[in-house]
């Protein structure tokens, strides 16, 4: 089998482990080596972290953008396409480059007694890309937890946890000490890691496995504070920089930003940065799908990708300071979960604040069936079909029509919008 076309490459990855997780680095390593360790031949920045970690990825490739580097940005999930998945000056990957690169990699993988993962496949095939477009950084995002992860092949010069809360607790554990311990692994010697996380429980860990494996542990201080928002930007005052204006909204993107900040404060040890380019390159951020605001009038519509309970929570909280501000009255909500989320803390907290709620599918393997969800919303319109459920929200005519639960259902009204 080869991939001469986009579609004939996404097939291919659709029919490698997707939903399986396989531990162990073995699978993406016999890959790199394969095509001579791409890897190694540029320097890299190492995000993980519950939530958040897409935003800081955004951010400092952003930064470093405008700094004059050639940086390459590998984040997942996707929302429309795959190709956002591997971008360098945020710019996606070509699809002719993309089947490209995986036809490249298929027959070694399918070589393989014990075949690669999906995402180890994409990781692969992003290193690849970087190495031979020569970039001078990537900023690279953990797929999951980061211990075990295919991206954790990499040596970067500075790593980052941004926080733990409790997500993915069938494959980290159930406890926040659990899943500290899987996603401060990815912490190697001598490599600053940069942490915003605050709660004792995961500090301790935090700190005792950078102790043991010779890492300096920065912790991020709060030097940003929210002066304004609007529907088109927030704006922070920054201690020793000033004022900034982002487009990047919400108001959770305050210790996000306080974490990039000094995760730029260690990489200035090693490259230079000016403070215009942080400046301009915090406002030039882009990160679809969180806090998105994606139409203004009639009503608002806003994308936000929360998929645990952490999450929601920032947007409710941020949802009524909305609403307050510009004093909306109806407020209705699109909602999709996946079955391994905790959804009963996620509607809990979230469906009270609407009054009117539309229950979706999202498309995946492990989709919520939504008439689980009805113990919480006895009144909701419930729809299997996407569109469907797009169109009857829309014709609630609210002043605020709000879509969350998973990235699966931001991507797939992105896509009908």
């Amino acid at each position: 089998m080869s991939a001469r076309t986009v579609d004939e490459a996404i097939a291919y990855l659709k029919g490698l482990p997707y939903t399986e997780v396989k531990p162990g680095l073995s699978r993406i390593r016999a890959l790199l080596e394969a095509v001579g360790h791409p890897q190694k031949q540029f320097r890299a920045v190492h995000i993980t972290g519950t939530n958040g970690k897409g935003s800081v990825a955004a951010m400092l490739a952003s930064v470093l953008h405008h700094a004059g580097y050639r940086v390459g940005l590998y984040t997942s999930p996707h929302l429309i396409s795959y190709c956002e998945r591997i971008q360098i000056n945020q710019t996606p990957i070509s699809e002719s480059e993309f089947a490209q690169l995986a036809d490249e990699l298929m027959p070694i993988a399918n070589s393989m007694r014990d075949k690669p993962t999906q995402f180890e496949f994409l990781t692969a095939m992003a290193f690849l890309y970087f190495a031979r477009q020569q970039i001078d950084i990537a900023v690279v995002e953990v797929g999951l937890g980061g211990r075990f992860d295919a991206t954790n092949v990499i040596k970067p010069i500075a790593s980052v946890l941004t926080n733990v809360e409790l997500d993915h607790t069938d494959l980290l554990g159930n406890t926040i000490e659990q899943i500290a311990w899987e996603k401060v692994g990815i912490a190697k010697r001598d490599i600053p890691l940069v942490t915003g996380e605050r709660k004792p429980e995961a500090l301790t860990v935090i700190e005792r496995e950078c102790a043991a494996a010779g890492t300096p542990l920065v912790r991020a201080p709060e030097r940003a504070q929210r002066t304004d928002f609007t529907w088109e930007y927030q704006e922070f005052q920054i201690e020793s920089i000033g004022r900034v204006r982002l487009r990047l909204l919400g108001g959770y993107q305050r210790e996000n930003l306080n974490v990039v900040l000094e995760t730029i404060n260690v990489l200035r040890q090693s490259l230079p940065i000016p403070e215009g380019a942080i400046r301009e390159g915090l406002g030039g951020a882009r990160w679809p799908g969180r806090f998105e605001i994606v139409q203004k009038e009639p009503f608002v519509i806003v994308l936000d990708g929360a998929h645990n309970p952490h999450a929601i929570q920032a947007l409710r909280d941020e949802l009524r300071r909305y609403r307050e501000k510009y004093s909306l009255r109806k407020s209705v909500l699109l909602f999709g979960v996946l079955q391994d989320k905790d959804y009963t803390a996620m509607a809990q907290m979230l469906f009270p604040e609407f009054d009117e709620i539309v229950l979706v599918r999202p498309d995946s393997p492990r989709a919520l069936d939504p008439t689980e969800l009805r113990p919480w919303a006895p009144s909701a319109k419930i729809y299997l079909d996407m569109a469907a459920g797009v169109a009857a929200a829309r014709q609630t005519k609210p002043d605020l029509l709000c879509v969350t639960g998973s990235l699966y259902v931001v991507g797939a009204v992105k896509r009908l919008l």
